[in-house]
């Protein structure tokens, strides 16, 4: 295990001053070779963040989970490695699906939900945010 990583402020590359790409493996394997993601079950970096798209990259151990809460809009998931179960409860009632790499989940509405890593997992999340 690597205890330093030289994480860069963007690690994103811009072309043209209008597009922005990102090698995700790479950014992935750094975040899963942090401190941070060992000592506390996950990590994340977030790519891109203005008034209206947050776009963040989550990594989690097997076994860890990401407790009940809210994203600040509608958002995608998309699996990048492993596989989770993300339970969505509405109303008290619990709703959950199977996630695992190359799968894209879509939530209209920032409900309550939870995450839990079935393996060692990665994915995308993109928030729509209001503009302000």
């Amino acid at each position: 295990m690597e205890t330093t990583i030289n994480r860069p402020d963007r690690t994103g590359h811009f072309l043209h001053d209008v597009l922005e790409i990102f090698k995700l493996d790479e950014v992935t394997d750094w975040l899963q070779n942090e401190v941070e993601y060992h000592d506390k079950g996950h990590n994340a970096l977030t790519l891109v963040k203005n008034t209206t798209l947050s776009t963040v990259l989550v990594c989690i151990q097997k076994d860890q989970r990401l407790p009940e809460h809210h994203a600040p809009g509608p958002f995608t998931l998309t699996m990048l490695r492993g596989r989770i179960t993300f339970t969505l409860e509405p109303h008290g009632d619990n709703i959950s699906t199977e996630l695992s790499q190359g799968q894209l989940l879509v939530m209209g509405e920032p409900l309550l939900h939870e995450v839990v890593a079935l393996e060692e997992s990665a994915f995308l999340l993109t928030i729509a945010l209001k503009a302000k």
